[in-house]
């Protein structure tokens, strides 16, 4: 396996029809303009998954900040890796200004792995989304947004400490919520070609997304037992989804998330309805407001809850494999923070969707011809072609 490691990205290019079509977790995504520096993240398990991958056989960096601009090295939470000697390394630092930044005690990102082939450095690593530690790294929750920086040295490694001036550098230029952006990336599928091999994302157990045009949109992820959610509709008044083990006809036994912004102030309300009438606010409010905002003539709510409340006469229990039936509503320009006016536009999802996975649910990998990818361990695989990714498109 040692060896299927080392040159997995070999048996990419050398036998590309051996499997023809891969299942794999799509991640979200930032490439620098110039296309030398690529960083690729997940949210799973209440963990920040990346794989960051500089064209050079140095260090490879990247920082996270939320100060106002994201210059200055002010206040940035770094994480510097590659490989020297054939050892892979990875360090966490924490900038203040423009002088080379000190070692954190505390080492809150986790290696996973690194590589170095081609003239292009990757490393995967992971870190809890909060660490105590307010002072020397960025705390990630549901509202958190930050500016992506990056560095890289051509040539010196950063195994003995960032002490090197890069030898080049950049940042993103506006604000990523890092968290949001990987649950919207991991629902939606997608299909890249590279040469004869095509790989094939497809969402992760216990994620999900459906829209009805751009009228409204929905996303999920299961994780550490937390149903987290993110709705859209095209309007500034208020935005509800939900959900119904029935038939999805006339508002029967739906347990409904509502909310929005009001002059400024974001709100979410939890409803159960019976029939067609205003539904009633429940008395247990068990949707839990994360963030929402309203821009461009949208407006977005994140929230979560517990999937089984133990509210069954107001709450529909989401347990392992039980499949419901997603509704929307809007209205144009009224809010719901203190009453709900009737609905200016509304839908039924066709489709019934299964929020929680069965127990044992996992992505699958299928192969043609000899089976080949079975043969790798995913981590192996993935890593592999986010490389190969990287030599084809960058260089």
């Amino acid at each position: 396996m040692a060896f299927l490691k080392n040159y997995a990205f070999f048996v990419l290019i050398l036998f590309p029809c051996s499997f023809h079509v891969v299942h794999a977790l799509n991640y979200a995504m930032f490439n620098s303009p110039d296309g030398n520096f690529m960083l690729h993240w997940t949210y799973m398990n209440n963990k920040l998954v990346f794989n960051m991958t500089c064209k050079v056989t140095g260090y490879c960096a990247v920082g996270f900040t939320e100060t106002a601009d994201g210059r200055g090295m002010i206040d940035y939470d770094i994480a510097a890796g590659g490989v020297a000697s054939n050892t892979p390394y990875l360090g966490d630092y924490w900038s203040t200004g423009t002088s080379p930044p000190p070692s954190d005690a505390v080492n809150n990102f986790e290696l996973v792995e690194a590589t170095e082939m081609g003239g292009y450095t990757s490393v995967k690593f992971e870190r809890n989304l909060t660490t105590g530690e307010p002072n020397k790294d960025v705390q990630f929750t549901m509202n958190t947004t930050v500016f992506i920086v990056w560095a890289m040295h051509s040539s010196s490694d950063s195994n003995s400490g960032l002490t090197v001036r890069h030898t080049s550098r950049g940042w993103s230029g506006r604000e990523y919520n890092l968290i949001t952006e990987a649950m919207t990336a991991a629902m939606t599928p997608t299909t890249t070609t590279m040469s004869s091999t095509s790989v094939v994302s497809t969402p992760q157990p216990g994620s999900g997304s459906v829209s009805d045009g751009d009228n409204f949109m929905l996303t999920w992820m299961y994780s550490n037992n937390k149903l987290m959610f993110t709705m859209t509709c095209k309007t500034t008044g208020w935005c509800a989804v939900a959900f119904t083990t029935g038939d999805g006809r006339g508002m029967r036994n739906y347990d409904i998330a509502l909310g929005g912004v009001a002059s400024g102030t974001n709100y979410l309300s939890d409803y159960w309805s019976t029939t067609t009438t205003k539904p009633s606010k429940n008395e247990n409010q068990n949707f839990v407001l994360t963030s929402a905002n309203e821009t461009g003539g949208y407006t977005t709510v994140v929230f979560e809850r517990d999937p089984e409340t133990g509210d069954t006469a107001n709450d529909v229990q989401f347990m392992p494999g039980t499949d419901v039936k997603i509704a929307w509503a809007m209205h144009s320009s009224m809010d719901g923070n203190v009453d709900i006016s009737k609905h200016t536009g509304t839908g039924v999802l066709p489709n019934r969707y299964t929020l929680v996975p069965e127990t044992g649910s996992t992505s699958t990998s299928t192969s043609t011809t000899t089976g080949a990818a079975s043969m790798l361990e995913s981590r192996v695989m993935f890593s592999a072609i986010l490389t190969a990714i990287a030599v084809f498109l960058v260089s």
